[in-house]
């Protein structure tokens, strides 16, 4: 008898490893879960940004601009007025296609690097994307692509190997 029951926990130890085994996530890991993106761009070229951030004496609006561009606003995801701000300050706003969805998922997903990277520079985020899922706001990744540099809230995975497998070349030929 203790055969008997010796032998049926053993098939089903056998059995419930092969069922965790295949539930396990395989591929990447995204960053994001969304249902909607939005890419904003700053409307000052690199040298307009260079003259404010070089001045004395900012206006409000100015002060904005730059902690969006060169500051930590967001800092966290419960902080969603720096959108309508963006949208004050003059962003370009673009509903991105859900066509594209899969291919941002992947860019924007936590993997072994590659490639590994330095920021070049510290010029500021001139790229906003805005991760939605049922309409609220989740998560945004700032982007430089000059610098090759990046900032994001409300990502599930550490971030920090962003980009060191070419995500940055891909997501500009992807926005642009």
């Amino acid at each position: 008898m203790k055969r008997i029951v010796l032998a049926l926990f053993t098939l089903l130890i056998a059995t419930s490893c092969k069922k965790s085994a295949t539930t396990e996530p395989t591929g990447d890991l995204p960053f994001f879960k969304f249902d909607q993106v939005e890419h904003y761009t700053v409307p000052y070229t690199k040298a307009a940004l260079d003259s404010i951030i070089g001045k004395e004496d900012k206006t409000r609006m100015e002060q904005g601009l730059l902690q969006i561009v060169t500051g930590n606003i967001p800092v966290s995801t419960k902080d969603t007025l720096f959108i309508k701000n963006m949208e004050i300050l003059g962003y370009q706003k673009e509903i991105l296609d859900p066509k594209l969805y899969p291919e941002i998922e992947h860019l924007f997903s936590k993997r072994d690097p590659s490639k590994p990277i330095q920021p070049t520079c510290q010029s500021g985020y001139t790229d906003v994307l805005v991760f939605r899922e049922k309409g609220k706001f989740i998560g945004s990744a700032k982007i430089s692509f000059d610098c090759q540099r990046h900032q994001m809230i409300g990502e599930r995975y550490n971030d920090a190997d962003f980009g060191q497998s070419g995500e940055y070349e891909a997501l500009k030929k992807l926005l642009k």
